[in-house]
């Protein structure tokens, strides 16, 4: 800096040089015009000289304090990174204002939370597969000692004992299609449907279950909305909602309603049973969650592990609807499935699919 203001400051100052020449009618002019360079040259380089040293002395301190602050940020954040790292997941930085750093903390607190958050998921999915692991084979262990005992005969633990063998196999295949539901990897090939007939073919299911237990099942179609998804699917999770709601609906019973809402095709169950208490809506969606953790597991072949709303939310997103929950407790529960709906080019190039 200093080398090019040194070259360029004679351009600029020599005319003031000249006039300065003529105003005082100097006659030997270039012994005049030399010494004026050399002052104005000398003063500006010493000048320029002692800002330089005074800017770079500021600089320096103003820089090692800048410097100081983020390093003791970074030292911050590389101390909290390795606590989480291993495994105190807890562990927060303060917040530190709307500047750069202050985004950094803020982020790495958002990624502080989200850990610990899947750390306690993970640790509640260990503890509810255990639990229902170990809810079979006490049982089998149980009948399995009452037979070498003497105490029961194989016509009367043999049931029980293939029942508890069912339980095992059905918890193996939910913890296999819960795993790929999250993945993506369950295969889905969304064509154009009738919500009508898909919903009929759910319910058809279900009306003689639902008739053994007392209970109503009506389908209500107010239009017969044509959308875009995968006929198998589409019916797994309405079979999935079915259940649900037999399983948990003492009396009354359960109405699928089909029409559009918006742009969107939308078949939904409604049930008059036991209700969602307002603590558990927002976990409802989440793997192997129950909402009466305390209650026991029943024997029944429709009672699963607590996969049905994660697999059946995983599958509507595949297919490009969305899955909502409302729900009182005590006054049922309403699910509702939204799907983009077929556009007449998708109608008449969609293959025709045996009833």
């Amino acid at each position: 800096m200093i080398v090019i203001a040194e070259w360029t400051a004679p351009l600029f100052y020599k005319g003031h040089i000249d006039e300065m020449v003529q105003m005082f009618g100097i006659t030997d002019i270039p012994e005049m015009r030399r010494q004026l360079s050399q002052g104005f040259t000398g003063a500006f380089g010493s000048a320029l000289i002692v800002a330089g040293t005074v800017t770079l002395v500021v600089a320096l301190i103003v820089s090692a304090f800048v410097s100081r602050q983020i390093l003791r940020s970074v030292q911050r954040v590389s101390h909290a990174s390795t606590r989480i790292a291993a495994g105190h997941y807890t562990e927060r930085l303060p917040e530190m204002g709307r500047d750069e750093l202050g985004e950094l903390t803020h982020s790495f607190n958002r990624m502080a939370e989200a850990l610990e958050a899947t750390e306690v998921r993970r640790r509640e999915l260990i503890g509810t597969v255990a639990h229902e692991l170990r809810t079979p084979l006490t049982g089998m262990r149980g009948l399995t000692e009452g037979l070498l005992d003497g105490v029961f005969r194989i016509e009367e633990a043999g049931p029980d004992i293939i029942r508890e063998i069912r339980r095992l196999e059905r918890l193996t295949q939910d913890l296999s299609l819960v795993t790929q539901a999250e993945a993506g990897v369950i295969p889905v090939v969304p064509i154009p449907l009738s919500l009508a007939s898909q919903a009929r073919i759910a319910c058809a299911q279900f009306e003689r279950p639902f008739a053994n237990k007392g209970l109503t099942l009506k389908l209500v179609v107010n239009h017969d909305v044509q959308v875009i998804a995968d006929p198998d699917r589409f019916t797994q999770v309405l079979v999935n909602l079915l259940a649900n709601a037999l399983r948990h609906t003492q009396s009354g019973g359960a109405t699928v309603w089909v029409g559009h809402h918006g742009k969107w095709g939308r078949a939904e169950v409604r049930d008059t049973g036991d209700g969602i208490a307002s603590e558990d809506l927002p976990h409802v969606f989440e793997r192997f969650y129950r909402s009466d953790q305390s209650r026991a597991r029943d024997a029944d072949e429709r009672v699963g592990a607590g996969v049905g709303l994660t697999v059946s939310q995983h599958l509507i997103e595949a297919m490009g609807g969305a899955i909502h929950l409302a729900s009182a407790e005590g006054k049922g529960t309403a699910v509702s499935i939204d799907l983009p709906m077929a556009r007449q080019n998708e109608l008449e190039a969609a293959p025709t699919r045996p009833a």
